[in-house]
């Protein structure tokens, strides 16, 4: 019972705290890490208790980004540029074709792969956008692979706080990129 009270109440707290950065122009970011904070701490200990490692290594991540961003460390000193993440990104897409192929897309090996390639998306775009090395819009978009890849894993292991919460937070940044589509440039 705990597992799902602690799973539902990360969710909820995500996706609120998501909805405030897509839909608010001006959000406050102190506000915004705190509440990621403790909606990671929640999730981090559900998916533990149900082993769901995706999960539980994103959102240990985005706990320790919040952290340190809520205890003022410059994120953006750690070396981390978006051509890495880019060519990253680009490399586990080929992965993921290559696996797709070999083991059949609908394996559970292709689906774990997947939702690797989720942790690394999650992670590492919440870092670079905590950064300011990765625009607002960039990052939305970003969100819509990560929680969209994440699903069939998530689908596997019923995490349902956490699929339920991937299913509305590509929906949230799908909207946020809409709304935020007049502010994108061609250079971001």
């Amino acid at each position: 019972m705990m597992t799902v009270i602690l799973g539902w109440l990360g969710s909820v707290l995500y996706l609120m705290n998501h909805g405030y950065i897509s839909v608010v122009k001006n959000w406050r970011p102190k506000v915004y890490y705190g509440v990621n904070l403790l909606a990671a701490l929640s999730l981090v200990a559900s998916s533990l208790m149900i082993y769901s490692y995706q999960a539980v290594v994103i959102n240990s991540f985005w706990a320790i980004i919040s952290i340190l961003l809520l205890i003022k460390f410059d994120v953006a000193k750690v070396p981390l540029s978006r051509r890495f993440f880019y060519l990253g990104f680009v490399l586990i897409i080929a992965w993921l074709i290559f696996s797709g192929l070999k083991y059949s897309w609908n394996s559970s090996t292709f689906h774990g792969y997947l939702g690797w390639s989720s942790s690394y998306v999650f992670c590492l775009s919440y870092l670079l956008f905590c950064s300011k090395k990765l625009s607002h819009i960039n990052y939305l978009v970003f969100n819509i692979y990560a929680g969209s890849a994440l699903l069939p894993i998530l689908w596997a292991q019923q995490n349902w706080p956490v699929f339920t919460l991937q299913i509305c937070w590509a929906l949230i940044s799908a909207y946020g990129v809409y709304t935020r589509s007049e502010q994108a440039h061609l250079i971001d």
